[in-house]
Protein backbone atom coordinates (compact mmCIF):
# COMPACT_ATOMS: atom_id res chain seq x y z
CA UNK A 1 0.00 0.00 0.00
CA UNK A 2 1.38 3.42 -1.13
CA UNK A 3 1.38 6.60 1.22
CA UNK A 4 1.43 9.95 0.47
CA UNK A 5 3.52 11.80 3.75
CA UNK A 6 2.62 15.13 4.71
CA UNK A 7 4.60 17.45 7.14
CA UNK A 8 2.83 20.29 9.03
CA UNK A 9 -0.30 18.71 8.04
CA UNK A 10 -2.94 19.99 11.38
CA UNK A 11 -3.81 23.18 9.77
CA UNK A 12 -3.36 25.74 6.54
CA UNK A 13 -1.27 23.92 3.38
CA UNK A 14 -0.82 20.85 4.93
CA UNK A 15 -4.31 20.23 5.67
CA UNK A 16 -5.25 21.64 2.08
CA UNK A 17 -2.47 18.98 0.39
CA UNK A 18 -3.70 15.99 3.03
CA UNK A 19 -7.77 16.24 1.37
CA UNK A 20 -6.54 17.14 -2.18
CA UNK A 21 -4.34 13.98 -2.22
CA UNK A 22 -6.88 11.85 -0.28
CA UNK A 23 -9.65 13.63 -2.83
CA UNK A 24 -7.69 11.79 -5.83
CA UNK A 25 -7.53 8.34 -3.91
CA UNK A 26 -3.88 8.45 -2.08
CA UNK A 27 -3.38 7.04 1.54
CA UNK A 28 -1.82 9.57 3.61
CA UNK A 29 0.99 10.32 6.30
CA UNK A 30 0.34 12.96 8.19
CA UNK A 31 2.62 14.70 10.54
CA UNK A 32 2.14 17.58 13.35
CA UNK A 33 2.58 18.07 16.49
CA UNK A 34 -1.08 18.50 17.37
CA UNK A 35 -2.74 15.19 17.96
CA UNK A 36 -6.38 16.59 18.43
CA UNK A 37 -6.17 18.17 14.92
CA UNK A 38 -4.24 15.54 12.89
CA UNK A 39 -7.16 13.22 14.80
CA UNK A 40 -10.18 15.62 13.42
CA UNK A 41 -8.81 15.47 10.12
CA UNK A 42 -8.28 12.12 9.78
CA UNK A 43 -11.91 11.06 10.71
CA UNK A 44 -13.49 13.63 7.85
CA UNK A 45 -10.98 12.66 4.98
CA UNK A 46 -11.10 8.79 5.78
CA UNK A 47 -15.00 9.20 6.24
CA UNK A 48 -15.26 11.20 3.02
CA UNK A 49 -13.32 9.47 0.50
CA UNK A 50 -12.09 6.34 2.43
CA UNK A 51 -8.48 6.60 2.05
CA UNK A 52 -6.25 4.82 5.08
CA UNK A 53 -4.77 7.59 7.26
CA UNK A 54 -1.95 7.31 9.50
CA UNK A 55 -0.93 10.27 11.96
CA UNK A 56 2.57 10.79 13.74
CA UNK A 57 2.49 13.27 16.58
CA UNK A 58 6.51 14.91 15.92
CA UNK A 59 8.10 17.80 16.91
CA UNK A 60 10.11 18.49 14.31
CA UNK A 61 12.46 21.40 15.92
CA UNK A 62 13.64 18.20 18.18
CA UNK A 63 16.68 16.43 16.18
CA UNK A 64 16.10 13.24 18.04
CA UNK A 65 12.46 13.13 17.29
CA UNK A 66 13.22 14.22 13.56
CA UNK A 67 15.21 10.76 13.51
CA UNK A 68 12.65 8.61 15.03
CA UNK A 69 10.14 10.25 13.14
CA UNK A 70 11.69 8.99 9.65
CA UNK A 71 12.46 5.43 11.36
CA UNK A 72 8.99 5.01 11.65
CA UNK A 73 8.12 6.22 8.39
CA UNK A 74 10.13 3.85 6.83
CA UNK A 75 7.76 0.99 7.79
CA UNK A 76 5.95 2.21 4.62
CA UNK A 77 5.88 2.80 1.28
CA UNK A 78 6.11 6.57 0.60
CA UNK A 79 5.13 7.32 -2.83
CA UNK A 80 5.95 10.70 -2.19
CA UNK A 81 7.47 12.55 0.77
CA UNK A 82 5.73 16.33 1.34
CA UNK A 83 7.84 18.66 3.94
CA UNK A 84 5.51 20.79 4.07
CA UNK A 85 6.39 22.11 8.07
CA UNK A 86 7.27 25.35 8.45
CA UNK A 87 7.21 29.02 10.03
CA UNK A 88 7.71 32.56 9.64
CA UNK A 89 8.65 35.93 10.95
CA UNK A 90 7.90 39.71 10.07
CA UNK A 91 10.88 41.77 11.91
CA UNK A 92 13.58 43.49 10.79
CA UNK A 93 16.82 40.77 11.53
CA UNK A 94 18.41 42.97 14.62
CA UNK A 95 14.26 43.17 16.06
CA UNK A 96 13.79 39.91 15.70
CA UNK A 97 13.32 36.89 19.09
CA UNK A 98 16.16 35.27 19.05
CA UNK A 99 14.51 32.21 20.13
CA UNK A 100 12.10 32.35 17.96
CA UNK A 101 14.74 32.86 15.29
CA UNK A 102 16.59 29.60 16.04
CA UNK A 103 13.12 27.26 16.13
CA UNK A 104 12.40 28.86 12.51
CA UNK A 105 15.66 27.94 11.03
CA UNK A 106 15.97 24.87 12.49
CA UNK A 107 12.25 23.80 11.37
CA UNK A 108 12.87 25.91 7.97
CA UNK A 109 16.20 24.81 6.83
CA UNK A 110 17.47 22.02 9.11
CA UNK A 111 14.65 19.66 9.75
CA UNK A 112 13.79 20.06 6.23
CA UNK A 113 17.23 18.96 4.74
CA UNK A 114 17.49 15.98 7.35
CA UNK A 115 14.45 14.56 5.80
CA UNK A 116 15.21 15.18 2.45
CA UNK A 117 18.65 13.82 2.55
CA UNK A 118 17.75 10.68 4.37
CA UNK A 119 14.56 10.15 1.94
CA UNK A 120 16.04 11.05 -1.05
CA UNK A 121 19.41 8.25 0.34
CA UNK A 122 16.96 5.21 0.49
CA UNK A 123 15.04 5.72 -2.53
CA UNK A 124 17.75 6.96 -5.99
CA UNK A 125 16.83 4.74 -7.97
CA UNK A 126 12.78 4.22 -6.65
CA UNK A 127 9.75 5.75 -8.62
CA UNK A 128 8.80 8.41 -5.62
CA UNK A 129 8.80 12.37 -5.57
CA UNK A 130 10.36 14.45 -2.91
CA UNK A 131 8.83 17.94 -2.52
CA UNK A 132 9.97 20.41 -0.26
CA UNK A 133 7.31 23.99 0.09
CA UNK A 134 9.60 26.90 -0.32
CA UNK A 135 7.94 30.01 -0.75
CA UNK A 136 7.68 32.86 -3.70
CA UNK A 137 10.31 34.70 -0.76
CA UNK A 138 13.38 31.83 -1.77
CA UNK A 139 12.99 33.52 -5.47
CA UNK A 140 12.25 37.55 -4.25
CA UNK A 141 13.61 38.93 -0.75
CA UNK A 142 11.00 40.20 1.05
CA UNK A 143 12.23 43.84 3.41
CA UNK A 144 10.14 42.73 6.10
CA UNK A 145 10.71 39.44 6.21
CA UNK A 146 15.00 38.86 5.43
CA UNK A 147 15.41 36.15 7.44
CA UNK A 148 12.45 33.93 7.01
CA UNK A 149 13.11 34.78 3.00
CA UNK A 150 16.90 33.61 3.64
CA UNK A 151 15.57 30.58 4.73
CA UNK A 152 13.34 30.34 1.93
CA UNK A 153 16.17 30.86 -0.09
CA UNK A 154 17.89 27.99 1.16
CA UNK A 155 14.92 25.93 0.26
CA UNK A 156 14.61 26.69 -2.60
CA UNK A 157 18.46 26.45 -4.01
CA UNK A 158 18.93 23.52 -2.43
CA UNK A 159 16.23 21.77 -3.17
CA UNK A 160 16.55 23.04 -7.15
CA UNK A 161 20.34 22.23 -7.25
CA UNK A 162 19.86 18.85 -5.57
CA UNK A 163 16.78 17.63 -8.63
CA UNK A 164 19.02 18.83 -11.48
CA UNK A 165 22.51 16.75 -10.02
CA UNK A 166 19.74 13.79 -9.37
CA UNK A 167 18.77 14.28 -12.95
CA UNK A 168 22.58 14.35 -14.32
CA UNK A 169 23.40 11.01 -12.66
CA UNK A 170 19.52 9.26 -13.95
CA UNK A 171 18.51 8.75 -10.66
CA UNK A 172 14.63 7.82 -11.27
CA UNK A 173 13.75 9.32 -7.96
CA UNK A 174 11.95 12.87 -8.58
CA UNK A 175 12.79 16.17 -6.22
CA UNK A 176 11.06 19.27 -6.62
CA UNK A 177 9.83 22.74 -4.93
CA UNK A 178 6.56 23.93 -4.71
CA UNK A 179 6.60 27.94 -3.63
CA UNK A 180 3.13 29.17 -2.62
CA UNK A 181 2.57 33.06 -2.77
CA UNK A 182 0.34 34.39 0.28
CA UNK A 183 -1.89 31.74 1.08
CA UNK A 184 -4.77 31.82 3.75
CA UNK A 185 -3.61 30.11 6.77
CA UNK A 186 -2.48 30.69 10.74
CA UNK A 187 0.92 31.06 9.03
CA UNK A 188 0.54 35.14 8.90
CA UNK A 189 -0.62 35.23 12.55
CA UNK A 190 2.35 32.89 13.61
CA UNK A 191 4.72 35.00 12.10
CA UNK A 192 3.60 38.24 13.66
CA UNK A 193 4.03 37.04 17.19
CA UNK A 194 7.44 38.70 19.27
CA UNK A 195 6.85 41.57 16.51
CA UNK A 196 8.33 44.78 16.79
CA UNK A 197 6.49 46.43 14.03
CA UNK A 198 4.01 49.51 15.03
CA UNK A 199 0.73 48.76 15.56
CA UNK A 200 -0.15 50.36 12.07
CA UNK A 201 2.68 48.85 10.13
CA UNK A 202 1.11 45.25 11.35
CA UNK A 203 -2.36 46.14 9.95
CA UNK A 204 -1.30 46.95 6.60
CA UNK A 205 0.79 44.44 6.10
CA UNK A 206 -2.28 42.03 7.32
CA UNK A 207 -4.54 43.85 5.32
CA UNK A 208 -1.94 43.70 1.63
CA UNK A 209 -1.29 39.87 2.57
CA UNK A 210 -5.01 39.61 2.60
CA UNK A 211 -5.73 41.01 -0.48
CA UNK A 212 -3.11 38.58 -2.12
CA UNK A 213 -3.99 35.88 -0.66
CA UNK A 214 -4.27 32.25 -2.38
CA UNK A 215 -6.83 29.81 -0.82
CA UNK A 216 -4.96 26.73 1.12
CA UNK A 217 -7.51 24.73 -1.40
CA UNK A 218 -6.14 26.88 -4.51
CA UNK A 219 -2.78 26.19 -3.85
CA UNK A 220 -3.15 22.63 -2.89
CA UNK A 221 -4.67 22.15 -6.15
CA UNK A 222 -1.87 24.26 -8.10
CA UNK A 223 0.41 21.38 -6.13
CA UNK A 224 -1.35 17.80 -6.95
CA UNK A 225 -0.26 19.60 -10.45
CA UNK A 226 3.17 19.61 -9.96
CA UNK A 227 3.22 16.41 -8.80
CA UNK A 228 1.74 15.05 -11.84
CA UNK A 229 4.49 16.84 -13.74
CA UNK A 230 7.82 16.21 -14.85
CA UNK A 231 8.71 20.26 -13.91
CA UNK A 232 10.87 21.21 -10.69
CA UNK A 233 9.23 24.27 -10.02
CA UNK A 234 6.03 25.14 -9.08
CA UNK A 235 5.50 28.88 -8.28
CA UNK A 236 2.56 30.76 -7.64
CA UNK A 237 3.70 34.14 -9.95
CA UNK A 238 0.76 36.90 -10.52
CA UNK A 239 -1.89 34.14 -8.34
CA UNK A 240 -1.21 31.28 -11.19
CA UNK A 241 0.93 28.48 -11.15
CA UNK A 242 4.00 28.70 -13.44
CA UNK A 243 6.15 25.51 -13.91
CA UNK A 244 9.36 25.37 -15.03
CA UNK A 245 12.56 23.56 -14.52
CA UNK A 246 13.73 26.02 -12.03
CA UNK A 247 15.58 29.28 -11.58
CA UNK A 248 19.01 28.73 -9.95
CA UNK A 249 20.97 27.93 -13.43
CA UNK A 250 24.41 28.93 -11.85
CA UNK A 251 25.58 25.85 -10.21
CA UNK A 252 28.89 25.17 -11.31
CA UNK A 253 29.41 21.13 -12.08
CA UNK A 254 32.75 19.32 -11.19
Amino acid sequence: MKYVLITGASSGIGKALAEKFAKEGHNLILAARRTNLLKIIKGELKDKYNVDIIIYTVDLLDSDEVQKFYAKTKEYDIEVFINNAGSGDVNLPWNSDIKKIEKMLDLNIKALTTLSIMFIKDNLDKDVQLINVSSTAGYNIISGEITYSASKVFVASWTESVAKQLKRLNKKIKVKVLAPSTTESEFIEKALIHSKNKHWEINAYKKQKKLRAKSAKDLANEGYKLYKNDKILGIIEDNNLKLSNGKYDNIRWI
